[in-house]
């Protein structure tokens, strides 16, 4: 049987080159699926999978997904004696030059406009994190050009049980490579194969194949000044500030047992809050009511109404650089609490505005760069808040989203710019949010 993978349709000169790495776990079916979307794509894709990764899943099915065979030893017998031409690290951009057979060897790593880990075991990232090169994939990942790094282009995939994912090791692993550029697709939280449940689950291929999409995407909008700093100084600057996140949802009492909120998760700002730990700033969480776990190594103030929330805001701002208003606060509240249980059959409830934390906010004397979140489709009424509540930076997301774990998002800046972003994972635009943030911050302090 002929299982030869059938040409692509041209997609420009020639296609991105993706290498993808599979380690030992459950998850590593799901590479499968992620191998397909990106062949759909028109992606070449080299497989390099662990010794591990090969217990779960054969080689020979990547194999016939990619249409190459899969490199699996440092030092393989029968070795082929055709070799990767040695080249400098390639720009952002598809790939060029004569298409060579993929082979076991170091300048694969240099080849690829891409490298992606998926799953990523705990193994794998702690290898990283520490310099060991002991197989082909951590090898190969330690010879990834650092311009690769720092142009966001090496995403990883964390897979491993809920009390492996937050250990504190692990978080240190993974801060660290955040901190260097490395991108992470956050874990998403459910059933682990373990039978716990918790977050640990490798996010799924399509919210990996969108964070891959944005990864290389190219750079559509120009500063109005040259920036010479270095990619790798946002994560350093990040180190110096203090960051006030809020997040979640707040919950206003009708009753000792009945209260009036919304339906966010909250997972959002739990995804914002991780990654500027993640690039080193001092993160505290005003949190309201979450459906997702909170973050570890992240200071929490629990606010679970709105005036709450107003006050753990207010009291963290004269010592907040950067203040990421991501919370959904309820608009209204009863006019009146019940003491106890109402048992009224016909009720008739009299609302009232919840305070404008925002509003109040622009009214005190602050350093902080401002961020705030707007869920409507209208972009006017954005760019009004954007103005009147004396926002840096606005994002602006419609009500519809591919799925809860995404975002399609809009960026308004104080200067009156605006940047359209594709829809990708939460973790991904977090990601993102956090070096324009960097650099918003950056700005500022030059001036």
């Amino acid at each position: 049987m002929n299982t030869r993978q059938p040409s692509l349709p041209p997609q420009g000169p020639t296609p991105f080159r993706v290498l993808l790495g599979v380690t030992g776990g459950i998850a590593a079916y799901k590479a499968l699926e992620l191998a397909r979307l990106c062949r759909k794509a028109g992606w070449q894709v080299q497989v390099v999978m662990t010794e591990s990764a090969r217990k779960f899943v054969g080689a020979e099915s990547f194999r016939t997904l990619t249409g190459n065979p899969v490199a699996c030893e440092l030092f393989p017998k029968g070795r082929s004696t055709l070799r990767t031409p040695r080249s400098a690290p390639r720009p952002l951009g598809p790939a060029t030059g004569p298409e060579t057979p993929p082979v076991e060897h170091v300048d694969l790593a240099a080849s690829a406009n891409l490298v992606v880990v998926a799953p990523a075991t705990a193994n794998i990232i702690g290898k990283l994190a520490s310099g060991i090169a002991d197989n082909l994939l951590s090898t190969l990942l330690l010879a990834v050009p650092g311009q690769t790094v720092q142009e966001g282009r090496v995403l990883i995939a964390p897979a491993m049980n809920t009390n492996m994912w937050q250990h504190p090791a692990v978080a240190a692993n993974v801060k660290r490579l955040a901190g260097a550029g490395y991108r992470f697709v956050s874990p998403a939280e459910g059933e682990l194969a373990c039978g716990s449940s918790g977050p640990g689950r490798m996010a799924e291929p399509a919210d990996i194949f969108a964070a891959c999409r944005a990864a290389l995407a190219p750079r559509r909008h120009k500063l109005k000044r040259p920036d010479p700093r270095p990619s790798s100084l946002a994560p350093c600057l990040m180190q110096s500030i203090r960051v006030v996140v809020t997040a979640g949802r707040t919950e206003e009492p009708l009753d000792v047992v009945r209260v009036l909120t919304n339906r966010s998760s909250g997972r959002m700002g739990v995804e914002i809050a991780r990654a500027f730990s993640q690039a080193g700033a001092q993160v505290r969480m005003v949190a309201g009511e979450l459906s997702v776990p909170l973050p570890s190594g992240v200071a929490v103030t629990r606010a679970t109404t709105a005036d709450r929330m107003q006050t753990a805001v207010l009291a963290a701002l004269p010592s907040t650089d950067v203040l990421v208003m991501c919370a959904a606060v309820a608009d209204y509240r009863p006019a009146r609490v019940a003491a106890g249980k109402l048992h009224e059959s016909g009720l008739t409830l009299r609302l009232q505005r919840t305070p404008d934390i925002l509003k109040e906010v622009n009214r005190r004397a602050h350093r902080a760069l401002v961020v705030g979140f707007s869920l409507d489709s209208s972009l006017a009424r954005a760019r009004t808040k954007l103005k009147e509540k004396g926002l840096d930076l606005m994002v602006a997301n419609p009500f519809t989203t591919p799925s809860s774990g995404s975002i399609r998002a809009r960026l308004l800046y104080r200067t009156g710019r605006t940047r359209g972003l594709p829809a990708m994972p939460k973790s991904e635009f977090a990601r993102l949010l956090v070096s324009e943030v960097a650099r918003l911050y950056g700005e500022r302090t030059e001036q």
